[in-house]
């Protein structure tokens, strides 16, 4: 029966691993509170850190993020999977919103200032997005929206 695979039965999916204990990265709880502490440093570095070869930090970071998250979507507890949804979409949104602000600035140097308020505006976003899921995922608690714009 185990060799009886056609294009159209797919295998059963694999059952979440039991919640381990502790903040390691291996557990469920540490790897959602490294997800948001890494979005939220991706977001300040990238604010404060604007000078080449220095920017590029944010950008790694961002990217890390990206790679822990999206690598343990669907394989963690429920709650833990919240999290790692909303970590993803806080990362692609406010990335996305700030990449369209900074080509902005290629259309006109006058609009530097107002660019810098976008950006602000995402990073108190992103920040607060991201800090509250922090909380939650210490106290091993779902994100209610997940998929939402806010909290």
């Amino acid at each position: 029966m185990a060799d009886n695979v056609t294009p159209f039965r797919r295998p059963p999916p694999k059952p979440a691993r039991p919640q381990q204990e502790g903040w390691g990265f291996k557990t469920h709880r540490g790897k959602a509170v490294l997800a948001h502490a890494l979005t939220i440093a991706a977001f300040a570095v990238n604010f404060f850190v604007r000078m080449p070869p220095w920017s590029f930090i944010g950008l790694i970071v961002g990217l890390a993020a990206f790679l822990l998250v999206h690598s343990n979507r669907g394989q963690a507890m429920p709650w833990a999977n919240t999290h790692h949804e909303h970590a993803l979409r806080t990362l692609l949104i406010g990335y996305s919103i700030w990449i369209v602000a900074s080509l902005l600035t290629l259309v006109s140097g006058a609009l530097l200032t107002i660019v810098m308020y976008i950006q602000l505006a995402i990073l108190l976003w992103a920040g607060v997005r991201a800090l509250i899921g922090l909380v939650l995922a210490v106290m091993r608690k779902p994100i209610p929206n997940p998929t939402g714009w806010l909290v």
